[in-house]
């Protein structure tokens, strides 16, 4: 079926990449803390606890379009919510770099790029998947 190949791979690379970043966003949150901790006090930590919890939040939106992807390969009807998953992680993806350019950080062509591409190809596999 159209689109079945794109669908799967990256929806096994999404459900792989969800499960890291979750390991990594809750390491970040532990590290905040400690931080914090040390420190003695909260304060400017807002923006990188908020960063963290976007983080985490973000990996298991990924999770979950993941497995709806490897799910959608056999049921072609259940396309249609994968193109829903990946739009959602799009935007996550922009509102994440939107949140590290306010933090003070640089922006990067190809760090949005590459945020973009698996997200992208989810998209369109799930498209080919629905119109087959």
């Amino acid at each position: 079926m159209k689109g079945q190949k794109f669908l799967k791979v990256t929806s096994i690379l999404m459900i792989i990449g969800g499960v890291l970043a979750a390991i990594i966003g809750l390491l970040a949150f532990l590290g905040i803390s400690a931080l914090v901790a040390m420190a003695g006090s909260a304060e400017g930590a807002g923006l990188l606890y908020a960063s963290s919890a976007l983080a985490i939040v973000s990996s298991i939106i990924e999770l979950i379009a993941g497995i709806k992807g490897v799910g959608a390969c056999s049921a072609p009807q259940k396309a249609g919510s994968c193109v829903k998953w990946g739009i959602i992680i799009v935007a996550l993806s922009i509102v994440s770099m939107v949140i590290g350019l306010i933090a003070g950080g640089s922006f990067s062509f190809t760090s949005l790029v590459l945020n973009l591409i698996v997200p992208g190809l989810y998209i369109y596999g799930a498209i080919q998947m629905k119109n087959a």
